[in-house]
């Protein structure tokens, strides 16, 4: 294999430590541009090895006990691949007219820290996607946890230092129990490999069960799911609005994808042996997000309260432990990045244009002036609603096709399982278009009210166009990652 994908990779990591230097020299519309490209440079490497080469693996440093470190990319991870580098180049330039306004509200101004912290969170978790190896994931998930904790501490809202200490203990403890479970892997099979799997993985039969409840407490940690979460709804509604963008669709969402890439591909047969425990933690987390949703007057709170809930359904995906769910789950990650990035974008655009205002109950009929910041949110809503034409009605679609597989014929239990996975579905729609209503139909609230700038805008529309591209052309993520998943 050539090393162009290493290559790939490392351009957003480079353009992120010369972005501190540049911004002597060059405005922020530049460095954000600049940042924006880079990690674009990712998304279509993969794009094309995947899509035209099916698969890609490149080994560019080996270790003894450690194992190799290469680039993968193939059907399961390019979706993945593709939000977070769809969502992070946007908001790069998104980030210009929101941060401007931070900075004038108290925050001390530094473009070049912003961008250089910026794109160095997102490059680690296209990184951490692309890992084949325990070390090399976890190294990626440190370098995404140090700027993110920075970007809230330096520029985030309310007790923004006691927040960002709380979500970096809270992230750390599950990154070192998820490290500490790769460790019983790594001693165990002197190879940090799980990509390809060892071929004496039989080793790890007595230590198994041991390694993937540290594996599942450490991903559930930094999933949020249900009792795991309390550092959420925190973070994600006092960080900066972009990086509010990334942390809730990307950062926690990239941990269901490596349950599917480890414990899922691993070990299967002792999983199957969890289903039912996982799906009930699904199902609490669907259940406990969706419905602290209503009890939200915050804006950005509501919708980190939803991101709770859209995990539980990547988690639900999972728990069917079928190709159809599991590919559910996978598409829940690119629905729920597209729909919630430009649902965290527009509640930045209200704060941007209206002097802060984040409090629903002092906002109603802004689509009257707010037109366009209306409508993508409506195209958010039902991106994570799975309502066609958005690409998450494939996602919950999926995931709901996996469940009835999977749970339907196992007696009563599987269909109070399923009937409750039924329910569930209408939760989503429900919290969505209440909040729709609260925020831009009826009277207006706020006579004053401006749109966003074409600088808040336009990303939040090339995103949202990517939510309607894979609706109509399905095939482009579903081939290859139902192909990988049989």
């Amino acid at each position: 294999m050539t090393p162009y994908g290493f290559y790939a990779l490392l351009v957003p990591f480079a353009v992120a430590l010369l972005e501190l230097p540049a911004s002597r020299r060059l405005g922020p519309k530049v460095l954000a541009l600049v940042s924006g490209l880079s990690m674009v440079a990712p998304a279509v490497y993969a794009a094309y090895a995947v899509l035209l080469r099916g698969g890609y693996y490149f080994v560019f440093a080996s270790a003894p006990a450690l194992g190799q470190f290469a680039i993968l990319l193939d059907g399961l991870n390019w979706p993945v691949i593709m939000g977070i580098s769809l969502v992070s180049s946007a908001i790069a330039v998104y980030s210009v007219p929101y941060m401007d306004n931070r900075f004038k509200e108290g925050v001390s101004q530094d473009w070049g820290s912003y961008f250089l912290l910026y794109t160095l969170f997102a490059a680690s978790m296209i990184g951490m996607a692309e890992s084949n190896n325990f070390v090399l994931f976890y190294i990626f998930l440190e370098l995404a946890l140090v700027p993110s904790f920075l970007l809230i501490a330096l520029y985030g809202y309310g007790e923004r230092g006691r927040i960002s200490t709380m979500y970096f203990i809270w992230t750390h403890v599950g990154a070192l129990t998820f490290l500490t479970g790769a460790f019983i892997y790594g001693t165990t099979l002197h190879t940090f490999n799980f990509y390809p799997a060892p071929s004496d993985l039989g080793l790890m039969a007595p230590y198994v069960g041991v390694f993937l409840a540290l594996i599942f407490l450490g991903l559930f940690i930094k999933m949020a799911i249900f009792g795991f979460h309390a550092w959420l709804p925190y973070a994600h509604a006092e960080a900066p609005t972009p990086i509010s963008a990334l942390l809730s669709p990307n950062l926690i969402g990239i941990a269901g994808y490596a349950m599917i890439r480890i414990p899922y591909a691993l070990f299967p047969d002792y999983l199957s042996s969890a289903q039912w425990i996982i799906a009930a933690f699904a199902l609490l987390t669907i259940f406990y997000g969706g419905l602290l949703v209503f009890r939200q007057s915050d804006l950005k709170r509501l919708f980190a309260y939803s991101s709770i809930a859209q995990m539980g359904y990547i988690l639900l995906g999972i728990a069917s432990m079928n190709p159809l769910g599991v590919a559910g789950a996978i598409l829940q990650f690119y629905a729920h990045a597209v729909g919630k990035s430009v649902l965290f974008s527009s509640a930045g655009v209200i704060m941007t244009e209206n002097g802060g205002l984040r409090d629903v109950k002092k906002m109603g009929g802004l689509a009257k002036k707010m037109p366009y910041t209306a409508s993508l949110s409506l195209w958010g809503f039902m991106n994570i609603s799975g309502l066609p034409p958005s690409v998450g009605f494939f996602s919950k679609l999926f995931i709901l096709l996996g469940v009835a597989y999977s749970f339907m014929g196992r007696g009563a239990w599987g269909l109070l399982v399923f009937a409750l996975v039924l329910v569930s579905l209408g939760i989503t729609p429900a919290y969505s278009f209440i909040t729709m209503k609260k925020v831009f139909l009826g009277p207006l609230a706020i006579p004053d009210a401006k749109e966003g700038s074409l600088t808040l805008l336009i990303p939040m529309a090339i995103v949202a166009a990517f939510g309607l591209l894979f609706f109509l052309f399905p095939g482009l993520m579903l081939g290859p990652l139902y192909a990988y998943l049989r």
